[in-house]
């Protein structure tokens, strides 16, 4: 998915700062705190998915999933390095 054309943007996928993070960059609108958070359950347990929003409250199209453990976090990376995760 890392790199993946959605519309007409590449979709980012790097380790946030928290060591067992990711973030998610070039969401679409429609993607919620509950969908970001069901797609990347299926790599470990997701502690907090969100969808960064700005002062008013619209999307920016980035997200941060943070992972109970890190092995969790480097498969979901791998995993999307590959394309395999579809947001639906």
């Amino acid at each position: 998915l890392d790199g993946m054309m959605l519309g007409n943007r590449p979709i980012r996928i790097r380790f946030a700062t928290h060591g067992a993070a990711l973030t998610v960059r070039n969401l679409s609108p429609v993607v919620s705190n509950e969908l970001l958070e069901q797609a990347f359950s299926q790599f470990g347990l997701v502690e907090r998915a969100v969808v960064v929003v700005d002062d008013r409250g619209r999307p920016t199209g980035k997200g941060i999933v943070e992972f109970a453990n890190k092995p969790a976090a480097r498969k979901a990376l791998d995993r999307c390095a590959d394309g395999a995760l579809l947001l639906t």
